[in-house]
């Protein structure tokens, strides 16, 4: 991007919701893990994007807008003002703090200023009392970016904010758009939806995958990373520096729209509320691997922040054998079950208590296709987590899994890189703070400081207007059975212990049988292996898509989750 993409931006997305606790970790260890003076910031974005590339982005006046403050943004900033420096670089570096809600967490928490935070209509308890809370962050929007690049900053570091806050705060500060040009906004939030996951919009993560990974210019081994121009009117085109591999078609941008998303008319960020049903792709848009995206709506936001917090649960342990030969599958069942059995009855004889989860999954066999599995496999990965209170009680079920391989089945290998270690079994939850007690600070330089709240002067009142489904057909004609596949592309994601599915058809004549056929209780009967919650099924006619959102289908997601796939990927 920097050598070939003649971009005026180079925008970056370190903050996943499990990455804050394990930043909090690295501040409170200071500079051993930091690595720059203080720690509890993303230091590889230091030293493996800004130190090699900063001659290039200073003299090209790229501006450079990074999430990459963690859990702390103003060291964040130091450390690349003291690089900058010992390179002979005059670089205005500016930083904006303020999401981490920590010292104030009792003080919100006691005086009821704190909300529940509902996910299809279910809502989360707050932080039980009686556990470690790592980090109580707020996501905060691109109002506070727009202001340090008004005062000359040319590097922007924040903790956590809305992902696509990073893309929007570029365009508010370049196009002058207010706080309160809905449309606009949501259409700068949506770029920054594509953009926020890198090359899953330029052919990773596609469905088509050989034509991404087959693509000129080395497919993958040089993927390039997206650009999204944008226009003062709020159209937009999506593409990618020339002499790269990988594509960007009507396809790629359509998966990635329907990317961890839940209701699409709905998409709650800071500066505004997203409906992007009705939005329309137009494929190769002045040429190839440029596409044109149109239609987003928007309407004023919530008076609210989202909170994203992580606490300490315990610590947990996954061990995995690789089990092979005839009967590999039931041989790996009697395996898992039996390790577990040992393990319990040496609890009881030292007084622990029992696990307080376990998962035996055999990795090979169709795992994740439940009952749907149909293969009789001959090497399999039998793969054992558990969860625990101590670690006393994790040590355990570690020294039982290697001898298994004397003790239990024949065709045991694969235990030979030694006992695995017990470690944090981090859980997330989500919370909601008004505005109103969430002061910002913008820090730029040495000479600018500004600290306010950012409260929408409008709050959302409005409730989501429907979009018309399209005309039934007749399901009574003569059909042929095809997967669904040849029909539809689909991307999965996750947002903590929800995931979702987006179904789009290739052609519109597919849309309305898709519609029909589709339903919710369908999908539900389908993953019902996973799913221990509700499914929900969402139009987006715009893209002839389906999104069905299925919560609590990732046993907890994220670091909470013992699963093989907690982010939704199968």
């Amino acid at each position: 991007l920097v050598e070939h993409g003649n971009i005026d931006y180079l925008v970056g997305d370190y903050l996943a919701e499990v990455t804050m606790g394990l930043l909090a970790r690295m501040k409170s260890q200071g500079g051993a893990r930091g690595g720059m003076g203080e720690g509890g910031f993303v230091s590889e974005f230091v030293y493996s994007v800004w130190k090699p590339l900063m001659k290039k982005i200073v003299e090209k006046n790229i501006k450079v807008v990074v999430n990459a403050g963690g859990m702390n943004p103003r060291a964040c900033k130091a450390a690349i003002e003291k690089i900058s420096k010992e390179a002979g670089l005059n670089v205005r570096v500016g930083c904006v703090v303020g999401d981490d809600l920590m010292e104030q967490r009792e003080e919100l928490k006691s005086n009821g200023k704190l909300q529940q935070f509902a996910v299809e209509g279910s809502q989360e308890p707050l932080l039980p009392d009686d556990k470690l809370c790592l980090s109580f962050n707020a996501y905060l929007g691109a109002l506070p970016i727009a202001k340090a690049l008004k005062n000359g900053a040319q590097v922007i570091v924040t903790g956590r904010c809305a992902d696509s806050a990073l893309i929007l705060g570029p365009l508010i500060h370049e196009f002058g758009w207010s706080a309160s040009d809905y449309d606009l906004l949501a259409t700068g939030s949506l770029g920054g939806h594509i953009l926020e996951c890198g090359c899953q919009c330029t052919g990773g993560n596609f469905t088509d995958w050989r034509e991404s990974c087959n693509s000129g210019n080395g497919g993958w081994e040089n993927s390039g990373f997206p650009i999204v121009e944008f226009y003062k009117d709020g159209k937009m085109v999506v593409t990618k520096p020339e002499n790269t591999g990988g594509i960007v078609t009507w396809g790629t941008v359509a998966e990635q729209i329907v990317y961890e998303i839940h209701n699409p008319g709905e998409y709650i960020l800071p500066d505004v509320i997203l409906d992007f049903r009705n939005v329309t792709l137009e494929e190769n848009f002045g040429g190839p691997n440029r596409v044109l995206v149109l239609g987003a709506k928007g309407r004023a936001p919530t008076a609210f922040y989202k909170i994203s917090s992580t606490y300490f649960d315990g610590y947990w342990i996954a061990a995995e054998l690789v089990i092979t030969g005839f009967e590999a599958k039931q041989k790996a069942v009697a395996v898992g079950s039996a390790i577990l059995g040992r393990s319990r009855k040496l609890l009881a004889q030292k007084k622990l208590d029992d696990f307080l989860a376990t998962n035996i999954e055999i990795l090979g066999s169709e795992h994740t296709y439940g009952e749907r599995s149909a293969v009789s496999p001959r090497e399999v990965i039998l793969r054992i987590s558990v969860h625990h209170s101590s670690p006393a009680g994790i040590k355990i079920f570690g020294k039982e899994v290697a001898p298994s391989a004397l003790a239990m089945a024949p065709g045991i290998t694969g235990a030979g890189s030694g006992r695995p270690r017990p470690a944090p079994f981090v859980r997330h939850y989500g919370a909601l703070v008004s505005k109103e007690f969430v002061p910002i600070s913008v820090y730029v330089g040495s000479d600018f400081e500004d600290t306010q709240v950012y409260a929408p002067q409008q709050h959302n009142q409005a409730g989501v207007v429907d979009v018309p489904s399209p005309a039934c057909v007749n399901l009574n004609v003569k059909t042929t059975k095809v997967p669904l596949i040849q029909l539809c592309y689909g991307r999965s994601g996750d947002k903590g212990d929800v995931a979702n599915i987006g179904i789009i058809a290739r052609e519109p004549r597919f849309y309305p049988w898709l519609c029909q056929v589709l339903t919710e209780a369908r999908v539900h009967e389908f993953f019902k292996h996973y799913v221990k919650g509700t499914t929900t099924r969402y139009e987006m006619p715009g893209i002839r898509a389906l999104n069905f959102v299925l919560t609590r289908s990732l046993g907890g997601g994220g670091l909470s989750s013992l699963n093989i796939d907690r982010q939704g990927k199968s």
